[in-house]
């Protein structure tokens, strides 16, 4: 009796059939791998938005500082540190997407995460070097839609840079942007793609993660947090404290 084999080119559908498969499972499996670590990402969020939260209700519902040298000024303490009393762990300044080279750098890098620059007490608009002001939780026009802090890129968008800093400075964004300051408006904002550098706002699949200072986090898309007209003021703006 003859015995019935496959011939070569049914082998090679065979296996070209399995090959196809594969990778379409492949990248339902990375999809589901970065979902869990943007839920991850998120709980951080949640407890550093209820620390910064409780942190301001034992200081008259002030901010916290953030690390930035400023000339004739000690370094003041990050809000990192600050907030550190009322979180249960240090790993809670990682997203677990975070790629950065810099965690074992010097400077290492201390966290995935950065603070609105708004709020820093030596920030303007509303602070300033020679007379330090913490902006209050009873100064922010809309709770629910005002950020406390988000996820920071690895690197300077455009550049090799990591970045090692705990903040981010919006009032630096746009055209016009809220504070006139050619230096750091270089550095912080892309003028050729409407974006921040400084802003991990596509780390989870075109998303980042936010927090509120009403003490919520939610991933969102840039778009929804920020978005302005060339020549007009920003028709959205979650980051100024005082945009309504």
């Amino acid at each position: 009796m003859k015995r019935a084999a496959f011939t070569l080119t049914e082998l090679l559908v065979v296996i070209a059939i399995i090959a196809i498969l594969a990778a379409m499972m492949f990248h339902v499996f990375a999809q589901a791998r970065e979902k869990a670590r943007s839920t991850s990402c998120l709980s951080n969020c949640k407890q550093m938005g209820t620390a910064l939260f409780m942190y301001s209700q034992d200081w008259d519902e002030g901010m916290p500082s953030v690390i930035m040298a400023w000339p004739g000024m000690p370094l003041p303490p990050s809000w990192l540190d600050t907030i550190q009393p009322y979180v249960k762990s240090r790993l809670l300044q990682r997203c677990p997407s975070d790629l950065s080279s810099a965690w074992t750098a010097t400077p290492a890098r201390p966290t995935s995460y950065g603070f609105n620059a708004y709020f820093d007490p030596m920030h303007p608009p509303y602070g300033a070097p020679a007379n330090p002001r913490a902006f209050t939780l009873a100064g922010i026009m809309n709770s629910s839609q005002c950020l406390f802090a988000t996820e920071l890129a690895e690197y300077r968008s455009g550049t090799t840079t990591a970045i090692t800093g705990d903040h981010f400075m919006p009032m630096y964004w746009g055209s016009p942007a809220r504070e006139a300051d050619a230096m750091h408006m270089g550095l912080q904002w892309d003028a050729i793609k409407a974006e921040p550098k400084t802003v991990a706002i596509r780390r989870h699949q075109g998303t980042c993660n936010y927090v509120f200072t009403d003490g919520h986090a939610k991933l969102m898309r840039f778009s929804q947090t920020w978005r302005q007209t060339p020549g007009s003021a920003p028709d959205v703006d979650y980051f100024d404290p005082m945009h309504q």
